[in-house]
């Protein structure tokens, strides 16, 4: 009888989990990110005008629009002229929408738009922006074709993710895995 009710239970608490969610918050995307991005350099032009970027930090919007994930990433870029070097930084904000591939048991981004670009110091705006562009696609690529979170499956929350989580749910500052057995 004991044991019986032991199992009961046992079963009872794996459906409860099972019909929890699970969620990633906007800092553990981040994280995530800048572990990916950060410190990737870009060489564009050629010796007489070349390009040295450094993607800095990247900060994640979660839900500010319905379904949408917005990525804004920094960048800093040395333009080599030559007359003297031109130090500035970039700023680039995309938009997208997130979904999770259970396959590969990691979050993707699709539909990834480039948002805004902007410079600092503002006055070499206008000049930055072609470069703005250029690096603007390339990190869009690299967001929309790489995982912007994948699942850890040493820890058994995500496990247990990777096996039941078939939905995912944008709520403002969070992604929510929705668990069905």
């Amino acid at each position: 009888m004991k044991r019986t009710r032991a199992l009961l239970i046992a079963a009872s608490a794996l459906l409860a989990a099972c019909s929890t969610s699970y969620s990633i918050t906007e800092g553990e995307l981040e994280g995530y990110l800048n572990k990916q991005l950060r410190q990737q350099h870009v060489s564009e032009g050629n010796k007489d005008l070349g390009v040295d970027l450094v993607l800095g930090d990247t900060e994640v919007n979660i839900g500010d629009e319905a379904d949408t994930v917005s990525v804004t990433s920094s960048a800093r870029l040395k333009l080599n002229t030559p007359i003297i070097p031109l130090r500035a930084g970039i700023s680039l904000s995309f938009k997208a929408r997130p979904y999770y591939d259970p396959v590969e048991q990691a979050i993707y981004l699709k539909d990834v738009e480039l948002a805004d670009i902007s410079a600092s110091p503002s006055q070499v705006e206008s000049i930055l922006k072609p470069i703005g562009m250029q690096t603007g696609e390339w990190v869009g690529a690299i967001l929309q074709n790489q995982p912007i979170y994948s699942l850890d499956n040493t820890d058994w929350r995500q496990e247990l993710i990777g096996k039941f989580g078939r939905e995912l749910k944008v709520s403002p500052g969070k992604l929510e895995f929705v668990l069905q057995p």
